[in-house]
């Protein structure tokens, strides 16, 4: 998967010779042959091995950290391993920045949209709000012809440019894995930068979905909880970080939902199957 993403990325064509691209890796602790295959395949990439326990955003900082941010360079492009872009992307990408002129100074993230290739629906790009009652409902946004600005965006591709990172930095360390992205572009267009969804999409990538709903019957409360306060979840003190900075004063009410929602779950299960079977 990470080599078909380096190739798609790699082998893009420029129109423009002056556009130059320098590649770093996290490598966080895998133990299939990766590294080595990349070196062998693509023996530019820069690779950066970590820990183990890095996770999404921790990756991501630790590639900003230890390599990235000591580069001078005018555009980041942030993107994950498991993306196929389509050809002559990153051209119009890079294109579209330049193009972006009047925007620059703001703060300015560019992201590419994706679609599963098996059903063609929208699974990663720009969001923006879906809920008249919730603040941070967020459903993704079909790309048009047009370049579409948003609320904030999944970062599997994106391109950022330096007056951006220079208002807000990078990822914030408050977060190891999820809801880092999604804080970043809030905190940018807080700064007074722009969100935009370049036209059409960028490439195919399958929705990484894990239901915490599925198989209640044979999944034990104390699982599904444990499950919901992991790393990859719902942790407390990051969702309240998240929460208190995006969410207005009721944050702690849209903080404290989902561990409701699991118990209560289980409580009405239970009435209905188990003690509906007794009386």
């Amino acid at each position: 998967m990470t080599l078909q993403a380096l190739d798609s990325i790699l082998n893009q064509q420029f129109l423009s010779k002056d556009i130059e691209m320098d590649v770093c890796l996290v490598d966080d602790g895998s133990i299939d042959g990766t590294s080595s295959l990349v070196r062998e395949k693509f023996p530019n990439v820069l690779i950066l091995q970590g820990s183990g326990n890095l996770f999404w955003a921790g990756g991501m900082r630790f590639g900003w950290n230890q390599y990235v941010k000591n580069q001078y360079f005018d555009y980041l492009l942030v993107f994950n391993d498991d993306i196929v872009l389509y050809s002559g992307v990153l051209n119009k990408l890079v294109s579209l920045a330049e193009s972006s002129d009047g925007e620059q100074k703001r703060g300015l993230v560019l992201v590419g949209s994706f679609k599963d290739p098996t059903t063609g629906n929208v699974t990663y790009g720009g969001v923006n709000n879906s809920s008249w009652w919730h603040p941070l409902r967020f459903t993704q946004v079909e790309p048009s012809d047009d370049p579409i600005e948003c609320l904030t965006f999944n970062m599997n591709f994106a391109l950022i440019n330096k007056y951006a990172l220079s208002k807000i930095g990078f990822l914030s360390p408050s977060f190891q894995h999820a809801k880092s992205d999604f804080d970043y572009g809030l905190r940018l267009r807080a700064a007074g930068g722009k969100v935009v969804i370049m036209p059409g999409y960028a490439g195919e990538c399958k929705r990484n979905f894990e239901d915490l709903d599925a198989n209640i019957s044979d999944v034990s409360l104390r699982d599904r909880w444990n499950k919901l306060l992991g790393v990859k979840k719902q942790p407390p003190y990051e969702r309240a970080v998240y929460y208190r900075r995006h969410a207005g004063f009721l944050w702690p009410l849209y903080w404290v939902l989902p561990y409701l929602r699991i118990p209560m779950q289980s409580l009405l299960y239970f009435i209905k199957y188990k003690v509906g079977k007794f009386l």
